[in-house]
């Protein structure tokens, strides 16, 4: 997916205030503590948004659904498929529930709620929204690859495409994005992908799998949170998801995944395979909110993109008078809120929100240069724009702004998450990271194209999405970088602090890598660019450049064949880490580029034993 598209919220659609759910055939129940033994006839009878929405209005602290099987969609004229809304103080045990959701729709939305706990419900859908099967041919100039789907799987024209190894059955070595493909039936009844290059790596009897996304009607991602605070799913499960597994946007946050899996779902019906693939695009996501999570105890698997993302952005400012600045937002999830600070870098002055309104572009009496910077601005560049997010607010200071600045709140980050004892593994980036004052500890990272990313991957000129005060500690990084080829990316490296458009000040202050063991890592293992006051010891390469490394970053002038790579820092001192047995493919242990002061330890807080150099 797009890097710089992936997240937004126009991607999902702003969680709607529909409740309600249809039941095939169901009359309707409304009582609160149903027996847990009620047969299975019973069970059609249970209508979960009924007993929902009757909770929140008698004020219940517990909710007990009865364990079983229900296929559920919504009502006629709404797109969700099971509500929260206006939510407090409510724990809804489901414990042995899952919920099939029969339409390519978001299955749970919580809305404006406090201190809502889940627990134990599984989330999966029939249909699927993708489909699996096997390449029976592949295009001799590699233009194209044909498929037979496989017995029990959807028969539909979607087009992104995944290619695994069929020993593994993870993502196949070798296989770059394969965006813009299109699809198109054979006579025969399989299924052609077509794209320039979508064959190189793939053979015939390689297991795909083919997505798509929500259908007609349909929003994505299977659980989404919105202006909520206090949220808890424990135990929770899901299986696939037209969209995202799970996302959070615009809230005030604390939310806590305790048992949280991601994982493949049974066979279907009529089936023999077990499904290759989870949620279709991203795994999970937070966004633009307040408190960051705590994700714990949790498995993020066979994701179509990225498992995990932190993500925020910055504000364009365009008109400012007195008091009083309008400010145009990227996507409507950036909503500031009274209360919040904002700033351009985090020791720049700043103002706090005392009010917002939002204010129609066309009337919010602002420059026409601005505006026509904004209406012309190229995708991916300074005043991309789009939408009619503007909005007006007044600080509690004169502006120390002036138009045409760009600038962020640090209190719609998501800083001070946790995200500790999980494992990821899915061919995306394992992490993305555009928040800061975080730990990562004690977390299993496979088989991703990159395990951990910090990069505002923005624009400005501002520490808009860039993570300070984090610490990295205690995880293992395992194979790593064989996939997902971006030689135009700085994003480099198994972990990797990034970020070319902060050229004013450092990007990432105050990091701590620690006791971590990166293995058997295809190309850099550790970039350390644009950083200040970072503390790398204890850590364990091992098996580095064992074999060709990849061309991540090899348009920036990353070397690949480094172990670590430090460019434009300061402040870094390495300690007592260890490469054991660094391969043919490398004699570059740490590699440090100009501009760069105060490195410590490059020669001897990294030493390497049992080198390899046989290249047979």
């Amino acid at each position: 997916m797009n890097m710089s598209l992936k997240g937004t919220l126009g991607k999902f659609g702003v969680v709607l205030l529909a409740v309600g759910m249809f039941m095939g055939g169901a009359s309707g129940f409304s009582g609160l503590n149903a027996s847990a033994n009620e047969s299975a006839s019973n069970l059609a009878e249970i209508d979960i948004q009924d007993m929902i929405t009757t909770a929140i209005a008698q004020n219940q602290a517990q909710l007990t659904i009865p364990p079983g099987t229900y296929r559920i969609g919504p009502k006629s004229g709404q797109n969700t498929i099971l509500n929260i809304e206006n939510a407090n103080n409510l724990e809804i045990i489901a414990n042995g529930v899952t919920v099939v959701g029969t339409t390519l729709t978001r299955a749970l939305s919580i809305w404006n709620s406090a201190n809502v706990i889940i627990r134990g419900m599984t989330i999966n859908y029939d249909p699927l929204p993708f489909t699996q099967g096997k390449v029976t041919a592949v295009a001799a100039d590699k233009s194209y690859v044909d498929i037979a789907i496989s017995a029990g799987y959807p028969h539909e024209l979607y087009t992104r495409l995944t290619v695994y190894d069929p020993a593994t059955g993870f993502q196949k070595r070798g296989i770059n994005h394969l965006w813009g493909t299109t699809a198109a039936w054979n006579a025969n009844g399989s299924l052609r992908i077509s794209l320039a290059g979508v064959g190189n790596n793939a053979a015939v009897n390689d297991p795909v799998t083919v997505a798509g996304g929500p259908g007609a009607g349909g929003i994505p991602h299977a659980i989404a949170v919105e202006r909520s605070s206090g949220v808890e799913f424990r135990n929770v499960t899901v299986h696939t998801a037209p969209g995202f597994a799970f996302i959070e946007a615009n809230s005030d946050g604390g939310t806590v995944l305790d048992g949280f899996k991601l994982i493949p779902g049974p066979v279907p019906p009529g089936a023999a395979e077990t499904p290759l693939l989870t949620s279709v695009w991203d795994g999970i996501q937070f966004k633009t909110s307040g408190l960051g999570p705590t994700v714990e105890n949790s498995i993020i698997k066979n994701a179509g993109d990225d498992s995990f993302s932190i993500q925020s952005g910055d504000y364009g400012v365009v008109k400012v008078q007195g008091d009083e600045i309008t400010v145009v937002l990227r996507d409507e999830s950036q909503i500031p809120r009274p209360g919040d600070r904002l700033k351009r870098f985090n020791n720049s002055p700043e103002a706090v929100v005392v009010s917002q309104e939002k204010v129609p572009k066309a009337s919010a009496g602002i420059d026409p240069a601005i505006l026509q910077k904004i209406d012309t601005a190229a995708q991916y560049t300074l005043w991309r724009f789009s939408g009619d997010n503007y909005y007006k607010i007044k600080l509690d200071r004169t502006s120390p702004f002036q138009a045409e600045d760009l600038i962020f709140s640090p209190d719609r980050m998501s800083n001070g998450f946790t995200f500790r004892n999980n494992e990821v593994y899915s061919p995306g980036r394992g992490m993305l990271l555009k928040a800061g004052g975080g730990l990562i500890e004690n977390n299993i990272f496979r088989g991703g194209d990159k395990a951990i990313v910090v990069s505002p991957e923005g624009v400005s000129d501002s520490h808009a999405g860039a993570g300070q005060n984090l610490t990295i500690r205690g995880n293992q990084f395992i194979g790593t970088g064989y996939h997902h080829y971006m030689p135009w990316s700085d994003q480099a490296g198994a972990v990797s602090f990034t970020s070319e458009n902060v050229t004013n000040m450092k990007a990432f202050d105050t990091v701590v890598i620690e006791d971590n063991i990166f293995d058997s890592i295809n190309g850099l293992n550790l970039n350390l660019t644009n950083v200040n006051n970072a503390t790398v010891s204890g850590n364990q390469f091992l098996n580095p450049h064992q074999t060709t490394p990849n061309n991540n970053g090899a348009d920036k002038g990353i070397d690949a064949t480094s172990v670590i790579w430090v460019k434009n820092a300061t402040g870094v001192t390495f300690t007592g880490n260890e490469i054991n047995q660094l391969g043919p493919f490398s004699s570059l242990t740490v590699n440090v580029q100009q501009p760069s002061a105060g490195i410590v330890g490059a020669d001897t807080g990294v030493i390497v034993v049992n080198p390899i150099t046989d290249t047979e």
